[in-house]
């Protein structure tokens, strides 16, 4: 992932999708990023989406500024049993995993369908897993998850303290291997403090109203 400075006078905005038009924009940038990195073929009408994304415990994020239109995205997959909550895209390729069986015991939440429609801004990606941190905060779960690509996994590392819980496997629905990687979210907070793009955007995102469906009729536990 080559993550660009973005100029700190570019207000990014993150924005949780509810319309067909925000959705369409979703697709599209998801279909833009992975054909440029040949990870799919071409899909007609330019749009790629999967059947998580109408699953009710998932919810994707745009990343708008001032000056352009959407150009990153993220989908932030939640899994918490008690709300019959229970499938998620890593449980696709690690469901046999020990490790993944046991955090799905627990709760998490999964980033997945990360794309940008140009090369990556650090603050942009970064404000992106503040996100996923803060509705980790809003669903009171235990763990964080990603998949990422193999030739990202250490980015995940450095900048998140996530770390390995299972080897190298293909993901579904594109042509890269991906690895497990997990975090606890105390570890997460104690490893990003110094990170003020992360620590920002996590307040910034708990702190934003939520109206409308689909977060404000699911009440996380105490």
């Amino acid at each position: 992932m080559t993550a660009t400075p973005i100029s700190r006078a570019t207000q990014l905005r993150y924005a949780l999708v509810r319309s067909a038009q925000d959705c369409n924009d979703v697709y599209r940038l998801r279909h833009a990023s992975y054909l440029r990195n040949a990870s799919i073929d071409p899909v007609p009408g330019g749009g790629f989406s999967d059947g998580f994304d109408a699953d009710p415990n998932n919810f994707s994020f745009l990343v708008r500024s001032a000056t352009a239109p959407p150009f990153a995205t993220v989908r932030i997959t939640v899994v918490r049993p008690d709300l019959g909550w229970t499938d998620s895209p890593a449980q696709h390729m690690f469901r046999d995993h020990p490790a993944l069986r046991d955090i799905s015991n627990e709760s998490f939440v999964e980033a997945s369908r990360l794309c940008f429609a140009r090369p990556a801004q650090r603050d942009a990606f970064i404000g992106l897993l503040g996100n996923v941190a803060a509705l980790a905060d809003l669903f009171a779960v235990e763990w964080l998850v990603a998949c990422p690509r193999i030739g990202h996994v250490r980015t995940y590392q450095n900048l998140f303290g996530f770390y390995a819980l299972a080897t190298s496997r293909r993901y579904f629905g594109v042509k890269f291997q991906t690895q497990l990687l997990g975090v606890r979210r105390n570890q997460l907070r104690e490893h990003t403090s110094h990170i003020k793009p992360m620590f920002t955007a996590w307040t910034q995102a708990i702190e934003q109203p939520r109206s409308g469906p689909p977060i404000v009729n699911v009440g996380a536990s105490p």
